[in-house]
């Protein structure tokens, strides 16, 4: 007996005598309640046919189409069970209600590379941990995609007796950003430069006696601190430079993420300054100057997946022993992950798609072991060479020759120690 059935037999008189459970009329209004339960059951599983966590089946199938997505085929060509799919649904229709999720994009990306959406699916043991961490790493994501960009200036002015070039930098960023700047001089020699970024009063000046040769390019970099680098032809001349307020270390200023304006100035030589051995001149220098800065761009993103996925995933699980599968659904051709984060991303996001090489070296050592033998042969001919000499005899001349030349003295002029003689 059912409700459906007390309910029936409540709305006829007693003089019916329904409410006699053997009674031919109870049976039969027994039936009719059975199939209205049987109805009512149907017609709750067709409410909640309507909702993504209840559905299953082809009325699964059949929300998923709306948002234009599609059950995939495991590798051994069986359709994706419920649950996963369901998981995977999930993530998706949130984005057609303004929020696609970096899980969202991750899991969309994974499974269409052949990765379940949730690698917990895989059910790791914790005992591969390192495995687990490397398999998350797989593919993953860079927001706010970097990208490099550069500011010319070459529109030289003369103010205050030197040469100005005033550079407008207006890319929108979300941080920060280091610049590299390459001053150019392509006419004069430049002296009293000067870096500043006006809004804030900031830069770097020479010191004192420092020139740039016509011809040459200056170049100014800095550390993670904003410690300035400054080459010329690859010469370090960081020394040569401070703040503008005369103080050490020089740093260079950051690129703020709004506009910003950069003037450069330089002098040339004057008259208490020129070396009469040089080639300095009297004119203005002209120079241009280029900035480069690395742009992080708003509402981007990058997603960095193995060009090729099967052999990385092959790889790991080699390296790790590992016993389980890893890769269970058949993957899309790479030209098509695309779609796929198109798909998955939030309205007004744009989302790349970049692709690695992973070269997996073999570092296999070996160690080998070989002895070297010599054959050598050694033949005595017992040969020798023999001199006797039993007597030497040795005569030695000697022809000394002598002349003396004699003066005739008288014996009050004569000296002991000259050839005199007296006659």
């Amino acid at each position: 007996m059912s409700y459906k059935t007390d309910r029936l037999v409540a709305l006829l008189p007693d003089a019916y005598g329904a409410l006699d459970r053997e009674s031919i009329l109870y049976k039969v209004l027994d039936v009719f309640g059975s199939e209205l339960i049987t109805a009512d059951g149907k017609v709750k599983d067709l409410l909640k046919s309507h909702w993504v966590r209840y559905a299953a089946g082809a009325a699964l199938d059949g929300l998923a189409s709306i948002y234009g997505v599609e059950r995939r085929i495991l590798r051994g060509g069986q359709p994706e069970p419920d649950d996963a799919f369901r998981t995977r649904l999930q993530s998706v229709v949130p984005l057609f209600t303004g929020g696609g999720t970096v899980k969202a994009v991750l899991g969309a990306v994974r499974s269409a590379l052949g990765l379940p959406f949730d690698l917990n699916q895989l059910q790791i043991p914790d005992s591969f941990a390192a495995l687990r961490r490397d398999i998350d790493n797989l593919v993953t994501m860079v927001q706010f995609s970097p990208v490099a960009q550069r500011v010319l200036g070459a529109t030289v002015s003369e103010v205050a007796n030197a040469s100005e070039l005033t550079l407008v930098v207006d890319l929108p960023t979300v941080s920060e950003s280091s610049p590299r700047i390459e001053w150019r001089f392509n006419r004069g020699d430049g002296r009293e430069l000067s870096v500043e970024r006006t809004d804030t009063a900031t830069g770097v000046r020479s010191v004192a006696g420092f020139t740039v040769p016509a011809g040459t390019t200056l170049t100014f970099t800095a550390d993670a601190d904003g410690r300035l680098s400054a080459e010329i032809e690859r010469t370090d001349v960081s020394g040569s430079f401070v703040n503008l307020n005369g103080s050490s270390p020089a740093k260079l200023p950051n690129v703020p993420i709004t506009r910003s304006e950069w003037t450069f100035r330089a002098r040339s030589a004057t008259f208490d300054s020129a070396v009469f051995d040089a080639a300095d001149t009297f004119d203005l220098p002209l120079f241009e100057v280029q900035l480069s800065l690395i742009r992080f761009q708003p509402l981007t993103f990058d997603v960095y997946v193995p060009y090729f996925l099967q052999a990385a995933v092959a790889d790991l699980k080699a390296r790790y022993n590992y016993p389980g599968e890893l890769l269970v659904f058949q993957g899309l051709a790479p030209e098509l992950i695309q779609e796929v984060i198109n798909e998955t991303k939030a309205t007004g996001i744009r989302g790349n798609i970049l692709f690695t090489l992973n070269f997996f070296d073999n570092h296999d050592q070996r160690d080998l072991l070989a002895i070297v033998g010599v054959h050598q042969l050694t033949e005595d001919t017992d040969t020798r060479d023999a001199m006797l000499a039993s007597n030497i005899n040795e005569g030695q001349e000697a022809h000394e020759l002598g002349e003396r030349f004699a003066i005739w003295a008288v014996m009050d002029l004569a000296k002991f120690d000259g050839n005199f003689g007296f006659a």
